[in-house]
Formats: C-alpha cells, structure tokens, sequence
C-alpha cells in the first residue's frame, strides 16, 4: 500500500513536471521577431491583393467601375509624361478600401493631421489611383472624376470633406484636408444614387472623410509591445466600437472616454500574429500591455474577417 502511494507520488511529480515543460514549450514555439522587411511585407501583399488593373486608350475617355460601383473617369487628352501628350495604352492601377479589415492589412488607417495633431477620421472610403505607361509615371493636366455611392459605407454623412494622402519616410499614410478638390454630396450626372464626388488631379491617395466628433480632452496612448517587437516590425492599431470605417494607430490623440479595442499586429511565416484587447473607455494616459500568450495567427482573409466582426 505504502509502494502504491510513493508511485502515485513519483506519477504526480512526472505529470507536472510534463506540464511546465509543456507551458515552456509553448512559450519557445513563437517563431522569432520578424525583420522590419518580413513584417511590412504582410501591407505589400495586403496593398497587392486589393489593386485592380486595366489598360485603356490614352486618346480615349476612360471610364472605370470598381468591383464595389465607384466610377472613376479619366480623360486621356490629360495624360502627360515629361510635359507631353501621351498616345497608345497606358496602365491603371486601382484601390479601394472601406472597412477597418481592409485598412489593417494594407496598413491604411484613418488618421488625419490637424492643427498640428494626428486625429481620428471615420471615412467615406479610401482610394489610390494611378495611371503609368510602361513604368513611367504620368501626371493629369486637367481633373479626373471619382462618385463613390455613400451605401459602401452606411449611407450619407453630409459632414464628410475631402482629403489627400501622403505617405511618410517611413511608409505611413497620412491624411490632411484637401485644398484643391471640388467635392460634393448627392445624386449628380452620373449616378442617382447619393454618392460622394471629387473632381481632382493629382494620382494618389484620396479620402471622403470626416474627424469624428467626440467632445471632451484628448490623451496619448502608451503601448508595451512583447520584447523583440518594439523596432518597426510590429504596429498597434485602434478600432472603435460602432465605428466600422474608422482605424486608428497610436501616433495619435484620443478623446478620453472613447471605447475602443487595440490590435497588435506582427508576422511569422508570411501570416499576421496578432492580439486583441476586448473594447475599454479610453483613460487619460491609457496605457496597453501585450504579452506573446494572447497572440494567434490568422491568414489575410481570416484576418480582415476578424477586424470587421469585432464591434
């Protein structure tokens, strides 16, 4: 009897040895922190993935319907390239982006530049345009037209403004108001439907957006990543409950009181390893804490699912 107990004992001993070896193991399984060219790979392939290509007539006017019913219209007679009229096809390439699952994995938020601030936008939907022949880029002497139905993205906001991107040194967009852009809001010419339209020539970014109204002090907030993860190859972003077109990252202000979620995002084996903090009220100085043991992998498409369904 005293033999059965001591095995018993010796068996117990084993099991937990067994389990803290395998609570390590589980910890040592993360792959290694991925370069800063590994982890922005992932927003290539996102910006990849949503491009949509044709060619046309540069002698032609252009007209391009997206796979969600903006219509983009182009006169080919303004097509420059070295200050020359261009003839025979050239090549577009198209983006459009309307939900925060989209913004993340192409690294798109909607963040805008104000008073020397970066505040959170809620958009109308985000746009890249671009015309090239052969490689070389063109430029438009005259505008091009964008109606983007206002449906895509809840229907009308007659607050909504127009606004261009830049994109930094370090590869981040950036939203300021547009100064150039004939905008309006309603049914016109070209459509019935109540839509956003630009009249603009400059190929790039552009934005029907508008900065969210919540009163109250702003605060920054602080982040701490898993160590290894802090150097350009990973990103915390921010959603907003009930804001579905709306994503932030934390280079900017924040209304104390908003409640939102925080995503953190790296890569490992071409996937996205990401965290996700369950929606809290924003408080003066937030501070977020990620750890390795929250993180789980998901494809692109697994992943943009998961972004759009959080609210």
């Amino acid at each position: 009897m005293k033999r059965t107990n001591k095995i018993f004992g010796v068996l117990a001993l084993l099991a937990l040895i067994t389990i803290s070896c395998d609570t390590d193991g589980n910890q040592e399984s993360y792959g290694n922190p991925p370069t800063t060219a590994q982890f922005k790979s992932l927003f290539t392939t996102g910006m990849n993935n949503h491009t949509q290509t044709e060619s046309f007539d540069a002698t032609t006017t252009f007209t391009f319907t997206s796979e969600r019913g903006v219509k983009l219209l182009i006169n080919g007679g303004c097509l420059r390239k070295n200050g020359a009229a261009v003839t025979g096809n050239v090549d577009l390439e198209y983006v459009e982006i309307f939900d925060r699952g989209d913004m993340i994995v192409t690294n798109k938020p909607t963040m805008g530049k104000v008073a020397g601030e970066n505040r959170l936008l809620t958009s109308g939907g985000e746009f890249y345009v671009n015309v090239t022949q052969n490689g070389e880029q063109l430029t438009l002497i005259c505008d091009m037209l964008l109606v983007v139905p206002t449906s895509l993205t809840g229907g009308t906001q007659n607050d909504m403004l127009p606004f261009d991107g830049t994109i930094d040194a370090n590869g981040e967009l950036l939203w300021e108001e547009s100064t150039s852009t004939e905008f309006w809001i309603g049914e016109s010419d070209f459509t019935t439907a109540e839509s956003y339209t630009a009249l603009y020539s400059s190929f790039g970014w552009f934005n029907c957006d508008k900065f969210m109204n919540y009163p109250g002090p702003k605060t920054n907030i602080t982040t701490l990543v898993p160590q290894g993860y802090g150097n350009g190859n990973s990103f915390v972003f921010q959603a907003t409950s009930d804001f579905p077109n709306s994503l932030g990252n934390i280079s900017g202000q924040y209304p104390v009181g908003l409640d939102s979620y925080f995503i953190f995002v790296t890569e490992e084996n071409g996937k996205f390893r990401y965290a996700i903090k369950p929606s809290q009220p924003i408080e003066m100085n937030h501070s977020v804490t990620f750890s390795l043991s929250e993180t789980q992998l998901a494809t692109e498409t697994q992943f943009i699912a998961i972004i759009n369904a959080l609210q």
